[in-house]
């Protein structure tokens, strides 16, 4: 448990409250570095720079605020850097992207639904699983989205929509079957 006086240390830059704070936060926020990259070497290289930022900003975090949500903002932030930098983000209305062929091969090889769930969020566009994320994952608005990403809400709102569409093609039984 994280609590005032761990803060306190943190904030004053003493390596045992930022070491409880990384213990206490750093499996669930790689989880949502996860969710934004599509391997585990990229989604540890963003919760490294996401902790460094952590770090590095202690001084500007109000004590008198729940620390977690503003660490999810970071890991987050720092999230959407790393795919506009290192993948091919492109906002894209080209389903033929989509391999219909690997969908029997996710579901055969993860029996956990979590993982089905990662997998099939895996296989969509960088931009389509960005928006899914932040918007249903995340909870931002398609606006806060838009601020975000640098594209106008309904480019936000169509990405998702497009999105919603694939994952429900790739979760379908007798598409799965066939």
């Amino acid at each position: 448990m994280i609590t005032k006086e761990i803060i306190q240390a943190y904030v004053s830059g003493e390596k045992h409250g930022f070491d409880k704070i990384y213990e206490s936060y750093s499996s669930g926020m790689f989880m949502i570095c996860l969710r934004y990259t599509r391997c585990n070497d990229d989604a540890q290289d963003v919760l490294q720079e996401a902790f460094i930022r952590i770090y590095n900003k202690r001084s500007s975090f109000d004590v008198e605020r729940p620390i977690g949500p503003w660490i999810k903002t970071i890991v987050i932030r720092t999230a959407l850097n790393y795919i506009k930098e290192n993948y091919r983000f492109d906002l894209t209305s080209d389903e033929s992207y989509f391999d219909r062929a690997s969908v029997e091969e996710i579901v055969e090889e993860d029996q956990d639904l979590k993982a089905k769930l990662l997998a099939v969020l895996n296989k969509l566009p960088d931009g389509y699983r960005t928006v899914f994320n932040l918007y249903t994952i995340d909870n931002l608005t398609h606006k806060e989205i838009a601020q975000y990403l640098g594209v106008s809400e309904g480019t936000s709102k169509s990405q998702y929509s497009k999105a919603k569409k694939m994952i429900k093609e790739l979760l379908q039984p007798e598409k799965v079957a066939s």
